[in-house]
């Protein structure tokens, strides 16, 4: 195979639009006049949408992308259900090496960076976790940042900022005519003086646990989707457009039983689509 892009004068907006002359050709609507529900691109029945607000190159591969999803949905009709099978895709091979293999080139190709930059968020969360944890331990050692510390709640359930230790802001009703006052976890040395240094790191540090949990759970959904079978394949396609070579490198196995499954006809009008744009 070799990339679209041999030199720097590849006309994407050119080479796109034959990409969707030979798609239309197969009775698939394209649409390329919509912002594709909010995404850059969707795959549903007979029918892609690319977003208009993407440039030409990006619009290449969502296209890419979205087409392999038609072809898969055609060699496996409940797609949409199951998400697919790596072993319909691949038989008669070593599929979970395939499965990791295929996982290793999405975490280098993700183009929307989600997974790289969600990763960088909780390892630095959890750096800044344990830094307040360890600042804490200096004057109270027997301090577990996996469990409430009494010692410090006693101190601050005496005032508003016991909300804190759940909520990062808080509208709290006062005494004086149904007035409010509101609180953060930004603004703890400002409402709350009397505070000390470890007092006002307990309250950041179960803020930070908040966020960490948040941004765990948010992975972990980001990794399952990207795990999916119909995901690993059609990103694995689309990294084959931006980067052959790469591709090889990261999974030489998955490549290997690609090439022998599209010379067999296996991803049906995939492999024309291959050798007349790729």
């Amino acid at each position: 195979m070799n990339n679209i892009e041999s030199g720097h004068t590849a006309d994407y907006a050119t080479i796109f639009n034959q990409m969707v002359d030979y798609i239309r050709s197969l009775g698939v609507t394209v649409n390329t006049t919509t912002k594709a529900r909010g995404h850059q691109g969707f795959f549903l029945k007979n029918r892609i949408d690319i977003s208009t607000n993407i440039d030409s190159e990006r619009k290449i591969e969502v296209l890419i992308h979205e087409f392999t999803h038609y072809i898969h949905a055609k060699i496996e009709p409940d797609l949409n259900k199951t998400h697919g099978k790596l072993e319909t895709l691949f038989p008669d091979s070593d599929i979970e090496k395939i499965a990791q293999e295929l996982y290793n080139v999405t975490k280098v190709f993700d183009k929307n960076k989600g997974f790289k930059l969600l990763s960088e968020k909780r390892e630095a969360i959890a750096s800044e976790i344990k830094s307040l944890a360890s600042s804490i331990k200096i004057n109270y050692p027997d301090f577990k940042r996996s469990e409430p510390y009494k010692k410090l709640e006693k101190i601050i359930r005496k005032t508003d900022a016991k909300y804190l230790l759940k909520y990062d802001r808080v509208r709290v009703k006062t005494s004086f005519f149904g007035g409010t006052k509101d609180y953060s976890v930004t603004a703890i040395s400002r409402d709350f003086p009397e505070f000390d240094n470890d007092t006002r790191n307990y309250i950041l540090l179960k803020s930070k646990q908040r966020m960490l949990k948040r941004v765990s759970s948010r992975l972990n959904r980001l990794n399952n989707y990207y795990k999916r079978p119909a995901e690993l394949f059609a990103r694995f396609v689309e990294a084959l457009f931006s980067d052959t070579n790469k591709v090889t490198q990261i999974a030489p196995y998955a490549y290997l039983v690609f090439c022998k499954e599209l010379a067999n006809g296996k991803y049906l009008e995939l492999a024309d689509f291959i050798n007349n744009f790729f």
